[in-house]
């Protein structure tokens, strides 16, 4: 498996190497995907896990499926892996991370080895930038990698296919030279690296709050306590003084953390649901995220973060259950 610290120092280090100017570097994705073999989290790894975020034990009975989120963190060092490439059109420094969409589609067992595969597309113009999908897919071990990238989204539990997840960024100020996309995005406060209930788009200001049925404090290390368990140590999530130097008001907390506190305790064991979570405002550290789950009929759950001071909404997010 790929090292992310070793990915985030070579990144650092290419972060001056201007791309999309006219004339210099490449203006198309790498026509490859990366596949890793993975041995599996362990009991501790996963009991770290827990411990961030509460819930149940993982005892083998009650609990012996990997949440949505710890599925993504052991995805994550495959992604950076193809997105720090030199083929890679756009600089991993500086990307923003918009919004997920995860098709968890079959149970994902404590110590259960697994294939990983990642591959990028849907490279696209923005007003702010460029956009790019990256669609990580979690398969048994033992399954053909190319019949499952074949399937694409919507597998059947028949193709081997765990898990997949399609992570949307953004580049800001990167431009392909073409016609820019007329969607509002209210990303341009999102996570920088980094249903159809959180695509939609509107005018921050036009946000009225739901009724709060949580408040999360989160305090100056929750950036390095998610860095402890997912090992992306990314400096804007751990570090104030490197936030700051990379054009943040401090230190925030990672994106992927707000999707595994809202899931905690949320998830069915047997799988088979699906979630999405679009990312606005960051979340500033230290801070409180004032929190709304919202059941909409019997199978959907709706999901709102937001500052409770200024009313500017961090998250929309939506669970929908088998």
């Amino acid at each position: 498996m790929p090292s992310l610290s070793s990915l985030y120092g070579c990144a650092a280090l290419g972060a001056a190497r201007s791309k999309l100017r006219p004339g210099s570097g490449p203006r198309t994705l790498p026509d490859r995907t990366v596949l890793a073999q993975h041995p599996g989290v362990s009991l501790e790894e996963a009991e770290s896990y827990r411990r961030l975020f509460g819930g149940e034990s993982f005892d083998g009975v009650h609990r012996a499926a990997l949440p949505s989120v710890l599925v993504h963190i052991i995805g994550f060092p495959v992604q950076m892996a193809l997105m720090s490439d030199d083929e890679f059109p756009l600089p991993l420094i500086g990307l923003v991370h918009v919004a997920n969409e995860v098709e968890h589609l079959r149970p994902v067992r404590v110590g259960q080895p697994v294939q990983i595969l990642v591959s990028a597309g849907n490279l696209r113009p923005h007003r702010r930038g460029t956009q790019v999908d990256i669609t990580v897919t979690v398969l048994e071990q033992g399954a053909d990698p190319k019949a499952a990238a074949a399937v694409g989204a919507g597998g059947s539990a028949e193709t081997s296919v765990l898990w997949r997840s399609v992570s949307t960024y953004l580049s800001k100020g990167a431009q392909l030279g073409t016609e820019v996309s007329t969607e509002v995005s209210t990303a341009s406060g999102a996570e920088e690296t980094g249903s159809t209930a959180v695509t939609r788009s509107e005018d921050p200001k036009s946000f009225v709050p739901p009724v709060k049925t949580a408040s999360w404090r989160l305090g100056s290390d929750a950036g390095r306590a998610y860095a402890a368990v997912s090992g992306d140590y990314n400096p804007i999530h751990v570090s104030q003084l490197a936030a700051k130097a990379l054009g943040m008001p401090a230190a925030i907390v990672h994106g992927m953390y707000s999707a595994g506190r809202m899931l905690e305790g949320r998830e069915p064991e047997g799988a088979g649901h699906r979630w999405s979570i679009r990312f606005e405002a960051p979340v500033t550290l230290p801070g409180t995220v004032a929190f709304a789950a919202e059941p909409q009929g019997p199978k959907t759950v709706r999901f709102t973060g937001w500052n409770p001071r200024k009313a500017r909404r961090h998250f929309s997010a939506e669970l929908q259950l088998p």
